[in-house]
């Protein structure tokens, strides 16, 4: 059976510390390179999607206060095109289930009343309800977008208080738990030894030696990891 000596002992707790924080450094440099990437993760989507969301919102806007100028029909269909590369880009960033069923609705109802707007009169009233259901659905795309965009901030926030704990537990409580347990270790080794030299000052000055002496040092040297040999084995 194998011997876990002291010193094979103590060097195992010496190794625990550095061995934990190396798996840490690792999680912790993946961390960093998340959370660098973030920002621009957020810019190319979550806010990029609410400004294509408000970009529809304005465009509603301005197709109804249009109606009733001059150029309406020209206002209009500006207004139209972007409203449509809107529904497309935003489309492209959506991240979530709710998201996509209201640009898919708002694309179903834009398109009839697009066509629609095309045709009626200034100062023509009959598709102002069609309107507001619209401007209903574009409003609730607004408002999931800024849900999505707070969801991802809280994820953020949630993922850096885990980092954190990691931190705190591979820099400063495993360190300081291998200290402890090697403090405690060291000083029972020290006590062993010197109750070894004292049983060895006392063998020197009594022979021949007293086998209480040599079964305290057999014991203490068995308990630090250096058994007797066994016979059996030594033929």
């Amino acid at each position: 059976m194998a011997i876990l000596t002291i010193a094979i002992r103590l060097r195992f707790i010496a190794a625990i510390a550095p061995a934990v924080l190396l798996v840490a450094g690792l999680l912790i440099a993946g961390a960093f390179y998340v959370f660098g990437g973030i920002p621009r993760a957020i810019y190319d989507n979550q806010y990029t999607a609410l400004r294509n969301a408000q970009a529809m919102e304005n465009g509603l806007y301005k197709m109804d206060w249009a109606r009733s100028q001059a150029e309406s029909k020209q206002i209009i269909e500006d207004q139209q095109r972007g409203f449509v590369s809107s529904i497309g880009s935003a489309r492209d960033r959506a991240d979530s289930r709710e998201q996509l069923d209201l640009i898919e609705k708002i694309a179903r109802t834009a398109n009839p009343l697009f066509d629609s707007l095309r045709k009626v009169q200034p100062g023509d009233d009959s598709l102002e309800p069609q309107m507001r259901d619209l401007e209903t659905l574009v409003t609730q795309l607004v408002g999931a977008d800024e849900a999505s965009l707070l969801a991802l901030g809280a994820q953020a926030e949630s993922n850096a208080r885990i980092m954190i704990a990691i931190t705190v537990v591979a820099a400063i409580v495993i360190p300081w738990i291998c200290f402890l347990i090697l403090n405690r270790m060291t000083a029972a080794l020290a006590l062993e030894l010197r109750e070894i030299r004292r049983r060895v000052e006392n063998l020197a000055g009594h022979l021949p030696a007293p086998d209480e002496d040599l079964k305290a040092i057999d014991a203490a040297l068995a308990g630090l990891g250096f058994p007797k040999p066994n016979p059996m084995l030594a033929e």
